[in-house]
């Protein structure tokens, strides 16, 4: 199942999140998260297989903005988002979402 290729421990939260693809701007709230991902929960179409850039607020006001692909959509649910990195911004990002994840330990 999907848990056995998750290698970092999920953490339960509840953020705001938009993005935007090419038929239009979305938002969704993120409610669990790891080093790797998190899963948007939001009733949206699939969003394909195109990057897409999350735009993530913290509870301290803080936007971050995570670049990454969808692992896999369920229906009136949500998708689960890969993380993936290709610039220092990027992993400065990576590292604010981490340093929040940890406020969740």
């Amino acid at each position: 199942m999907m848990d056995e290729r998750r290698k970092s421990e999920r953490l339960d939260t509840h953020l705001d999140v938009q993005w935007e693809t090419a038929s239009g701007a979305y938002h969704g709230i993120i409610i669990n998260g790891t080093a790797g991902g998190c899963f948007v929960q939001a009733q949206v179409e699939e969003p394909g297989d195109e990057p897409i850039k999350l735009v993530i607020k913290l509870p301290n006001g803080v936007s971050i903005h995570m670049w990454g692909e969808v692992a896999y959509y369920l229906p009136t649910m949500g998708f689960g988002f890969h993380f993936t990195h290709s610039s220092d911004e990027d992993q400065t990002m990576l590292n604010t979402w981490l340093d929040y994840l940890q406020t969740l330990k």
